[in-house]
Order: structure tokens, then C-alpha cells, then sequence
């Protein structure tokens, strides 16, 4: 038996060893000692791996390998001829000293080999999110089970991690890179920034996508900043601009990754974000961070900064929960802030509000009256804010991220996160707007205001405007005022609390001439959408068509927006050359057969040609070998162009973390509160305060809390509450 060379002789008794049930190794290799320097084989012995014997030195009792050695005599000699220039087969032993078996070979580790589809669904799973095991039960549930893999999940973690993870932070960080230089080949309008430190080393980056820079035009006047997200190896926290597009759901206008939270940083951050973008935003809604207040006092000066009013709320049950007279206290604290008619009425009403409940000395208290021009809604009524009022909208896209990374993912997959996010949103907009143009929501009256508004808005919108065409059957027309050209009418809004009828007064200024109304509640120019108190105005006078300037194009579903011509950078780079290839390949080959797999005879034929196709394949490598041999010898290999220009900038060191990462929630810190408060108990027998916070609330359960405190706290059963109901009737 001869070969043509000796990889093929390798091959021959590999594939045998695999179908009779062992796994084969390199004994020895002699070389042509009269050429030493070129090193040209002259024999080969090829063993079983359980040929000889070796004693362990370690003892049986705290051994882990095992021993597989069995003095297996299996193996094949091949020695070169000269003459033929080929190699022979010299001497061969079949007989094994141990069972072999077929079935069990398959799963040595080194038969376990992932096939090139297995690789691109793994790829493909991973960045979509899916955990391993499911993805190994994909491919288990295609053949018919795991016994009929080549490979085990193990085998799919692993090529996770080697080959879509970066261990080494400096080749995490040029995987980066490399992505933004990708990017930026796509697409010339995809922007990104690098800060380093005085060592180059990296210290903070900003990216915007294309489409999220267009976008930016019709998106960019009001925006949320948040940071309270960290799920990266390096402990960088994430930081995320966030818009409200036309049908009122968030999207995209950039992101960047932090080397510390400190002003320089944000202003950093800050500086090259609207220098992207092209101009500041005319309102930006954030946290209670000092550094963040102050890189915007100075990159921003023109910007109104505005702090989220639902972390505030939330954090008087962690400042005030401790007082005897909480629930009281939080109700009248409630109706002050989002109820007061003008900013003289809640300086009045806050002042009788610190002296009913003897505040005077609380300090957390006493900074947010100073700084209420940040975050009272009645400082910001006649300004537009899109519905904003809270960084919600920025958290809701870090809690989509949290399905996808952890602690320990890699800036790589941070940004190959960030393409998903991207693609999501871009999705569910085109999803939108093709529903828009579809049809359109009916309306709940006959009133031409609101057909008008039906063919302008989008349907997200204009379900908001008729929620204030229902709330116009509850307002009524009290008094009219003639001033000059302009009436003055009166307002009454009829709401129900806690079973009771409430009337609000409202003031709406009307000019029949122009047919315009301003309420004074400032709903249209705050939130953009036009208040129950003007319909009614405009029912009460027969008005049918409403004036140009109260149909925002921002909410209309007519207008022709730039960015939906702009289609996010996917990173098509990130898999091999071959990979997309084959998933080409693939893509095609399903087109075709899902046209004939009916019919039994078509299917067959199309079987037949693809093993006519195959054999075809086969004989065309087996004349093209030599050439395609003497082709790769002369190819030169190229490296990635990204990788050059920042490949002396060093990766962010890796921050170890030990258990599950620490979170900026009320939750930790309510705990901990209550564990001190505890140790105040013991030490005093009765203190007249105890300064303990209460349970986490819900939106949804404010108001109801409001009502009766000592209802609030038995509603509570045991466990938690009844401790710190406990600790609050001392």
C-alpha cells in the first residue's frame, strides 16, 4: 500500500482508527540525515495511544488523570521511497490489546470536531444572546439527539470562548477598534472618539451610528443621560443619549464607555458628542450626579438641565421613611410637587409644608427646594420636553443590554451588543411607520379636530391626543372674560379621588380672530400634545380645523425623515471570510429547496444532483491540490487596517469582581439602613425618631398610600414590612 505524501498516509490510518474505534498518534519521525538543514522525513511510525505502560508516581488516592496506557501493540510503519517517490506502508500491527468501539470514539475529545454550520449558529446564537446549552440543544434537536453530534456543549463553550471571547485586554480593546475602523469603512458618517491617559492607555470612548446621527435632526432637541450601568470587565460605566422619535418610544443618538465619573470625563464625553451631532440639545434630563451638573454648566451652557423627578420621589421613602408621620407627610409633599399652579404657589405651599411637619432640619430637604428650578414641573411648563420628565428611557436601554452581558463581558461584545440594539430599534421603527401607512386608529367622536389629527399624527400619538378628547367630557365652561381682542374662559375639570369629586380650575386664553388658545396648565408646549381644557375652548366656539402651529411635525406620520434612508452599520466583518461564505451558501440552497420539497420525485432529483455536484467538487481539489499548494506558499498575509493606527494604545486594566456586581439601587443602601437602625435600637431604649426608610414602592401604589398611613402599613403582612412596621410604632 503506497501514498502520495505523508499527511495523506496521516490521514488514511486517522480515518481508519475513527471507523474501528481508537485514536492514533505520532511515534516517532525519523529525518534524511545527509540534509540535515532542510529536514525532509524519511520514515514515520504512527501508535495507538494506549501503546506501553507507565506507572503514575502520584498516589491512587489523590490521583486525578487516569491512566490509559495498556501496552496496545496497533500501529502502522511507512517509510519513503525514493524511487516512486511515494511512501509505503512498511509494517502494520491490527491487533489491538483493548476493546475498540465505534459508538464510544466518537466522543473522544479527538474525534469532537464542530462542523462549519454548528460554528455559524453558535456565532449567531452568541450574538443574539442565547446561552450555550440552548444553543447546543438547537443543534442536538436538527440531528436527532446529542449522541448524533460530533462535539459536546463543552465543545461549544469553549469555541465561545476562544474564538468570539478576547481574554487579553489589549486585544479586547483592538477587537474594538477594529469594529469602529469596520464601521467607518461601511459607512464615512459613523462616528468615534478615543480618550487615553498620559501612559496611552484607554481611558473612555464615544461612538454615534450613522443612522443615529440623522436621526439626531428631527430627535435631538430633548434627551436623557443616565450611567448607572456597568456590565464590563474593566468596570466602565456606560452612558447612553437617548431621544423620543415621533411615535413617542426611545431611540438611539449615541453612547460611550467612561473611565471614571468625574467632570472631566463628562465633559469630555460631552464636548465630542456635539461635535457629531452638529449642536446641543435645547433641554437634557439626568441624574442628581454633581459631576454631570457640572460638565454641563460648562460644555452646555446654553442646554436647560433638568434632574429626573422619579428618582427624587423615590428617594423620600429612603430620606423620609423614618418619620412617624410618613404617610401623611408623603401625600401632602405629592400634591405640592406635581399639583401647584404656579412657582409662587409652591414656594407658599412648601414653606407651610417644612413647618406642619418641622423639616426645617432635614438637609435633603432643604437642597432640592434649593435647586427646585431642576426638577419641579412647574419651573418646566412652558418649556417642550417630549413627555420627559425622568432617565427612565436611557435605563430601559440598559436593562437590553442586561439580557446579553454580565460583569465579565468584553468591550467587544459590548459594541457587537450595541449593533443589536441598534438593529431592534431600527426593526420596530420601520415596523411602526409601515403599520402607519397602513391604516389609522378610529375615531372615538365626530369632531374635524379630531379627524385632523387622525390623518397628521402617528397612531402612538394620536392615542395620547384622544385620551384628552375623552378627558374633554369632564370640563365644562364656567365663566368667560372678554380682554381686548382675546377672551379669557374659565375651565372647570371634573376628576374623581378616592370616590369624591374634585373640580380643577383652569384658565385658557382664546383669540376668535386666529382661532389660538394657550391653557395654563401648558400642556402643548411642554409635552407637544394639545390639552383637554383648549378642545373643550374649541368645541365650546365650533372650531373644527385647528391652526397649523398646534400639528407638531415632529409627531406627524407625513414627513419624510433623512435617517430613515440611513440603515444601521451591521458589523458583517465580525465572522471569517469563509463563515459568510458559507452562510451564503446555505441561504441559497434553502431557497431552492423549499420550492421542490413536495414532491417526492423533484426531491430526489434535487439529492441526486447534489452528490453529482460533490463528486464533481471532490475530483476538481484532487487536480487543483498542487496549485492551490503553491498559490498559499506565495500569499502574503495582510493585516486589518484599524489594527495599525491605535496598536500602541493600551486596553483598560480588568477589574476583578468577586460574586455579583454592586448595583446603585435604593436596595442596598434601604438594607443597610436597616442594620444600623437596628444597632440605634439597642443602644437607645426609646429615641423619639427612628430614621428608617420604608419598602421599595411602585409607581402604581403612590397614591394609594397616600390616603391613610396606618391602612398602608397593615395592608403589609409579615416578613419585611412587619419588621420595619415594628421599628415605626416604637
Amino acid at each position: 500500500m503506497s501514498f502520495g505524501s505523508l499527511p495523506l498516509a496521516q490521514k488514511f490510518y486517522a480515518n481508519y482508527a475513527k471507523k474501528v474505534g481508537f485514536v492514533t498518534k505520532i511515534r516517532n519521525t525519523n529525518f534524511d540525515k545527509t540534509r540535515k538543514e532542510s529536514k525532509i522525513p524519511v520514515n514515520q511510525s504512527i501508535y495507538c495511544t494506549r501503546e506501553g505502560y507507565r506507572e503514575s508516581r502520584v498516589n491512587a488516592a489523590t490521583r486525578a488523570n487516569r491512566i490509559t496506557a495498556t501496552r496496545c501493540k496497533a500501529r502502522m510503519y511507512v517509510v519513503l521511497d525514493n524511487e516512486n517517490e511515494c511512501w509505503v506502508v512498511s509494517r502494520l500491527e491490527l491487533r489491538h490489546s483493548h476493546p475498540c468501539s465505534t459508538e464510544k470514539s466518537v466522543h473522544y475529545h479527538e474525534y469532537r470536531e464542530l462542523t462549519m454550520h454548528a460554528k455559524c449558529v453558535i456565532t449567531d446564537n452568541d450574538e443574539a444572546g442565547i446561552r450555550p446549552n440552548k444553543t447546543y440543544l438547537a443543534l442536538a434537536n436538527e440531528v436527532g439527539g446529542s449522541a448524533n453530534l460530533g462535539f459536546s456543549e463543552k465543545d461549544v463553550r469553549n469555541y465561545i470562548t476562544r474564538n468570539l471571547r478576547c481574554s487579553d485586554d489589549n486585544e479586547d480593546f483592538q477587537g474594538m477598534m477594529n469594529y469602529f475602523v469596520r464601521m467607518k469603512e461601511i459607512n464615512p458618517n459613523f462616528f468615534y472618539a478615543i480618550d487615553v491617559d498620559d501612559a496611552n492607555k484607554f481611558r473612555s470612548a464615544l461612538w454615534v451610528d450613522a443612522r443615529c446621527r440623522a436621526s439626531y435632526e428631527y430627535y435631538g432637541d430633548v434627551v436623557s443621560f443616565d450611567t448607572t450601568y456597568r456590565r464590563n470587565r474593566h468596570g466602565l460605566p456606560f452612558a447612553s443619549f437617548v431621544g423620543v422619535n415621533h411615535h413617542g418610544k426611545s431611540t438611539f443618538l449615541g453612547c460611550a464607555l467612561l473611565g471614571s465619573e468625574e467632570i472631566p470625563s463628562f465633559e469630555w464625553v460631552f464636548t465630542h458628542w456635539v461635535r457629531c451631532v452638529g449642536s446641543a440639545p435645547r433641554g437634557i434630563i439626568t441624574d442628581q450626579c454633581k459631576a454631570m451638573t457640572g460638565a454641563i454648566r460648562n460644555v452646555l451652557p446654553d442646554t436647560v438641565h433638568r434632574w429626573c423627578i422619579w428618582h427624587i420621589m423615590k428617594k423620600s421613602q429612603f430620606k423620609l421613611g423614618g418619620y412617624a408621620r410618613y404617610g401623611e407627610l408623603h401625600a401632602v409633599m405629592n400634591h405640592i410637587v406635581w399639583n401647584s399652579p404656579s412657582t409662587e404657589s409652591f414656594e407658599s405651599d412648601w414653606a407651610g409644608f417644612i413647618k406642619q411637619f418641622k423639616l426645617g432640619q432635614n438637609r435633603w430637604l432643604a437642597d432640592l427646594y434649593a435647586n427646585r428650578r431642576k426638577w419641579v414641573p412647574i419651573f418646566f411648563k412652558s418649556e417642550f420636553w417630549a413627555g420627559m420628565r425622568s432617565t427612565q428611557r436611557s435605563e430601559s436601554m440598559h436593562a437590553f443590554y442586561g439580557g446579553y452581558l454580565h460583569c465579565k463581558s468584553g468591550l467587544v461584545q459590548f459594541v457587537h451588543e450595541y449593533d443589536n440594539v441598534l438593529g431592534t430599534k431600527e426593526q420596530k421603527e420601520l415596523e411602526d411607520d409601515a403599520a402607519d401607512s397602513k391604516g389609522f386608529i378610529p375615531c372615538i367622536g365626530s369632531t374635524g379636530i379630531e379627524r385632523q389629527f387622525q390623518q397628521e399624527y402617528t397612531s402612538s400619538m394620536f392615542r395620547i391626543l384622544q385620551l384628552e378628547v375623552r378627558k374633554k367630557t369632564d370640563c365644562m365652561v364656567r365663566s368667560i372674560e372678554k380682554k381686548g381682542d382675546t377672551i379669557s374662559i374659565t375651565v372647570d375639570e371634573q376628576k374623581f379621588f378616592w370616590g369624591k369629586p374634585v373640580y380643577h380650575t383652569f384658565r385658557v386664553d382664546f383669540d376668535p380672530l386666529s382661532q389660538k388658545g394657550q391653557c395654563e396648565c401648558n400642556k402643548f408646549e411642554s409635552a407637544g400634545i394639545l390639552c383637554c381644557h383648549t378642545l373643550t375652548v374649541w368645541s365650546y366656539y365650533r372650531v373644527d380645523i385647528v391652526p397649523s402651529c398646534y400639528v407638531l411635525p415632529r409627531w406627524s406620520k407625513n414627513v419624510i425623515r433623512k435617517h430613515t434612508y440611513v440603515k444601521s452599520s451591521h458589523d458583517v466583518a465580525r465572522s471569517d471570510e469563509s463563515n459568510n461564505l458559507f452562510r451564503h451558501l446555505c441561504s441559497e440552497f434553502y431557497n431552492v429547496a423549499q420550492e421542490f420539497v413536495a414532491c417526492d420525485e423533484e426531491a430526489a432529483i434535487l439529492r441526486a444532483a447534489l452528490w453529482d455536484a460533490k463528486s464533481k467538487l471532490i475530483d476538481y481539489r484532487a487536480s487543483m491540490r498542487s496549485n492551490t499548494a503553491a498559490a498559499s506558499q506565495n500569499t502574503v498575509p495582510t493585516q486589518s487596517t484599524g489594527g495599525a493606527v491605535v496598536h500602541d494604545i493600551q486596553g483598560p486594566s480588568r477589574v476583578k469582581t468577586k460574586g455579583r456586581p454592586k448595583g446603585k439601587r435604593l436596595g442596598a443602601e434601604l438594607d443597610k439602613s436597616i442594620k444600623k437602625s437596628m444597632q440605634k435600637r439597642n443602644r437607645k431604649s426609646h429615641p423619639d425618631e427612628v430614621h428608617l426608610p420604608s419598602d421599595n414602592d411602585h409607581h402604581g401604589s403612590l397614591n394609594k398610600r397616600c390616603k391613610d398611613s396606618t391602612m398602608w402599613n397593615s395592608s403589609e403582612g409579615g416578613g419585611f414590612m412587619h419588621l420595619l412596621n415594628s421599628f415605626r410604632h416604637i
